[in-house]
């Protein structure tokens, strides 16, 4: 019995150390996820901090707009940079082969979030259609540009 405690234990101490730290705003809601979760396959990895995290919102504000000038996939769904306090952003950080600290920054619709319960905090969502309802992008927080705009297509 002792066991399976300790096991059960160990567990939830590993699952937690995973679980990402809500972060909101009145501009925002995202989730910052730490250096330990597995979420995505970069070996260099850093929990950003809430400074950071600001300045990432800072630059999706006041940049995303000129990067989303084609308006790639927002024919039928959101035009992403004129509601950006519609989605919810999972935030992981990772060194880059320059050695720079950049954010990847995963979006997605918050109704959709509450619709699908899907534990937007426990675990990175990838979604691989729906158009701009699920988008990414990267933040330099060397050279403060973002970077990499993906926005999803349609099934």
């Amino acid at each position: 019995m002792k066991y399976i405690i300790i096991l059960f234990l160990s567990s939830c101490f590993i699952y937690a150390q995973n679980v990402a730290e809500h972060f909101k705003t009145r501009q925002f809601e995202v989730a910052i996820f730490p250096e330990s979760s597995n979420e995505i396959m970069q070996q260099n990895r850093f929990t950003p901090s809430k400074e950071e995290i600001i300045k990432a919102e800072n630059a999706l504000k006041y940049k995303l707009k000129f990067l989303n000038d084609p308006l790639m996939n927002q024919t039928s769904s959101p035009i992403i940079h004129k509601n950006l306090k519609k989605y919810k952003r999972q935030y992981f950080g990772y060194i880059n082969n320059k050695g720079e600290k950049i954010l990847y920054i995963n979006s997605l619709w918050s109704k959709s979030i509450k619709e699908h319960h899907w534990h937007w905090l426990n675990e990175i969502i990838w979604i691989s259609d729906g158009g701009s309802y699920y988008w990414n992008i990267e933040y330099n927080l060397e050279t403060e540009e973002l970077e990499n705009l993906k926005v999803n297509g349609y099934a």
